[in-house]
């Protein structure tokens, strides 16, 4: 599949992470190139990133402490605003309808030109529930941009990269003000050792790749492999 490097133009960008950090780890430079370029980026976390613990006094703490840490990385790569839509970490599978529609109002409400989200197939089931609510999100409410389908857990075919090496280390502390997810293992590391691969076919320093589609497009691919799992 032909990968183009794309320019990073000002727009008005939506950003659909599953967690809080996936707005960093996958496409935090990009993010920090659309600050500088002028654009308006509003990111949604989907999950209140509470973490596994069955002790909701634990989940709270979690919580918590990684909206801090969302903070940080906000001012670290100098987007616009943030929302947090709070339902479970972990759980988004059970609620995709009701993540649908939410993130409907946001597409309603931002009016983006592009939306960033994960791509259906990663191998998170959060993830993918993000994934596929983006696509019914996209479709409802008649959006007409692109959707680029970003990659954290399982690499991609890209079509589209951008170029990030100007801002790859603004990424890189953004990614490590994520301090409570760096604690077991060095997301920053083995994504910018990603990113650096994926420089290579466009003879750059690092790039983050995307899966670029129309909205009707990506609906068609999420409803294809989710037939499949």
């Amino acid at each position: 599949m032909p990968s183009e490097l794309r320019t990073i133009a000002k727009a008005r960008v939506l950003v659909v992470a599953p967690h809080i950090d996936d707005e960093a780890i996958p496409c935090g430079g990009t993010l920090a190139l659309h600050a500088r370029a002028g654009s308006t980026v509003h990111v949604v976390f989907a999950s209140d990133s509470a973490g596994p613990s069955n002790d909701p006094a634990a989940r709270a703490r979690l919580s918590e402490l990684r909206r801090g840490e969302a903070q940080a990385a906000q001012a670290i790569l100098g987007y616009a605003t943030a929302e947090i839509l709070g339902f479970p970490d972990g759980k988004l599978t059970a609620h995709e309808p009701a993540l649908a529609e939410r993130l409907a109002a946001v597409v309603r409400a931002q009016r983006p030109d592009v939306i960033l989200c994960p791509f259906p197939a990663d191998s998170h089931g959060d993830h993918q529930a993000a994934a596929l609510a983006t696509s019914h999100a996209a479709v409802g409410t008649g959006f007409r941009g692109e959707i680029w389908a970003y990659e954290v857990w399982t690499t991609i075919w890209p079509n589209a990269c951008v170029d990030i090496t100007a801002v790859a280390d603004v990424k890189q502390r953004a990614i490590t003000a994520h301090a409570s997810q760096m604690a077991d293992r060095d997301y920053a590391s083995a994504m910018l050792g990603l990113n650096r691969y994926r420089g290579l076919r466009h003879q750059v320093g690092a790039a983050e790749a995307f899966f670029a589609t129309s909205a009707h497009e990506f609906a068609s691919l999420t409803a294809t492999l989710d037939r499949l799992n």
